[in-house]
């Protein structure tokens, strides 16, 4: 054992992971463990024997963040604990927001109204027609209808990335 690793080093023998699929593609091998809730997608390179994992490789790239947290979810599971919050999840709040903002947008494709899309999305109580023009749901209504309109246009593919920007350049 060279003298710069940790007496505690240890190897993940491949036995070890229950229910693991291993194939070799190329010179890898490529490793899906179900290890409850998640399944771990892992790839080691091939030295000539078996492919026992004993460290974790990650580029320094804008997904840093993002593969350490999925490490170290591989690491809670081999050692029986509970996953954690995975880095990056979505608000509940913002989920709830996309929500609104997809059914609004459902709504106004089906032929809706904007004091109907209040009314049904926004509102306990009917409104009036003649009350529509100075409410206040009124510009929150346009307001939910153009973020529709962003997710819609292109936007959702932030969500596809979150929570990583595709438009925000690299720190460094």
């Amino acid at each position: 054992m060279p003298a710069s690793i940790n007496p505690s080093h240890q190897a993940v023998h491949l036995s070890r992971l229950r229910n693991a699929s291993v194939w070799k593609q190329n010179e890898d091998f490529h490793i899906l463990w179900p290890a409850s809730p998640l399944t771990h997608g892992l790839v080691a390179e091939n030295f000539g024997g078996p492919p026992d994992i004993d460290a974790v490789l990650l580029p320094l790239d804008d997904a840093f963040e993002t593969r350490l947290d999925a490490a170290r979810r591989f690491w809670r599971a081999l050692n029986g604990r509970p996953a954690a919050t995975a880095y990056g999840a979505l608000p509940q709040q913002t989920k709830t927001r996309h929500t609104l903002n997809l059914r609004a947008h459902d709504a106004r494709r089906a032929g809706a109204a904007y004091r109907q899309i209040a009314e049904v999305l926004l509102s306990r109580e009917s409104i009036a027609p003649r009350d529509w023009r100075d409410h206040h749901l009124r510009h929150k209504v346009r307001a939910i209808l153009r973020r529709a309109d962003r997710l819609i246009a292109g936007g959702y593919r932030d969500l596809l990335f979150y929570p990583h920007s595709r438009s925000r350049k690299s720190d460094r």
